[in-house]
C-alpha cells in the first residue's frame, strides 16, 4: 500500500464550509482507481491549512493519483510515501 500526503491552503471560511469542501473531495477520490481509504481535516494550529491522507493499493496507483491531483490543484504540497509497516488498536 501506499499513501498520498497532501497539505494546501484553504479558502478562508467557516468550519462548516470547510468540512463541505473535504466531503467533496472525498467524493472524488474515492472514484480514483486503486483507492483503499482516506481522511481530510484543518490544522489545529491554522485552520485554513487542509491537510490529507489518501491510501492507494499500488505504487503505480500512487503516483498516477499524484500526478492528477498535482495537475488540478497546483498550489498542493504532495509526497507518496510506501507504507512499510502498519499498526491498529488492541
Amino acid at each position: 500500500m501506499y499513501l498520498v500526503v497532501g497539505e494546501q491552503q484553504m479558502p478562508a471560511g467557516t468550519p462548516e464550509a470547510r468540512r463541505a469542501q473535504y466531503a467533496h473531495m472525498a467524493e472524488v477520490v474515492r472514484q480514483s482507481p486503486g483507492f483503499v481509504r482516506g481522511w481530510w481535516g484543518s490544522d489545529e494550529a491554522d485552520q485554513e491549512i487542509g491537510h490529507a491522507l489518501v491510501v492507494l493499493d499500488s505504487r503505480e496507483h500512487a503516483l498516477e493519483f499524484a500526478a492528477t491531483v498535482a495537475r488540478y490543484v497546483p498550489d498542493l504540497r504532495l509526497r507518496v510515501v510506501a507504507v512499510d509497516v502498519t499498526a491498529s488498536a488492541p
